[in-house]
């Protein structure tokens, strides 16, 4: 009997859950969300893992702010944003993915969402090249992507707002034309909450 106990208890502590080593990006995220940490993220709408890096699920409504309530304890050579919010896998997922896997900049976000306009012609690389271009001008601060999204706040407004705006509409058309209707409210948007939200049909 003593052995059969002895045998379970070992049966047991092998399969019992480890805590992730403290300063690691599970941990950070396991100690922020109290959610479980995946050892993946995804790409194409939720329906591709990818592996690597780490995620949970949030609610879609608190997943700006638990993000920015771990930025600045992302470990180095880690960078940490929202994915997929609009999850089209079998089953379907609700909530949002708040993510931690390799990067060094902003711009791997785009590249570890694998955002792209495909319908639009336009690459992963391309849209990463124009986000730098107006990095270099005025600011920006990219907090979420996925297939076909980007969200990101300037740090400062551009000095031709209106300008700024028909480059916008050039390079993302649907925020307009399936958006806010036209460039004037556009301008508006963004001047009000200095904030874009890039989408591509």
């Amino acid at each position: 009997m003593l052995a059969f106990l002895l045998a379970v208890s070992g049966l047991n502590a092998c399969v019992r859950t480890t805590t992730p080593p403290q300063g690691t990006p599970q941990a950070l995220l396991a100690a922020v969300t109290k959610s479980d940490v995946r050892d993946y993220w995804t790409n194409d709408f939720g329906r591709a893992k990818r592996t690597g890096g780490y995620s949970v699920i949030v609610p879609v409504e608190r997943a700006q702010a638990l993000l920015e309530s771990i930025r600045g304890q992302v470990p180095s050579g880690y960078v940490a944003f929202v994915g997929t919010t609009h999850n089209l896998d079998d089953p379907s997922i609700k909530g949002a993915e708040l993510v931690m896997a390799p990067g060094q900049d902003q711009f791997d976000i785009v590249r570890l969402a694998a955002t792209d306009a495909v319908n639009h012609g336009k690459t992963t690389d391309q849209i990463i090249e124009e986000l730098k271009r107006w990095d270099a001008q005025f600011g920006i601060d990219i907090w979420q992507a996925e297939t076909d999204t980007i969200q990101l706040k300037l740090k400062s407004l551009p000095e031709d707002l209106p300008a700024f705006s028909q480059r916008m509409y050039e390079f993302c058309p649907d925020i307009v034309d399936q958006g806010v209707g036209d460039i004037e409210s556009l301008q508006a948007a963004v001047e009000q909450d200095g904030a874009i939200f890039l989408w591509w049909d």
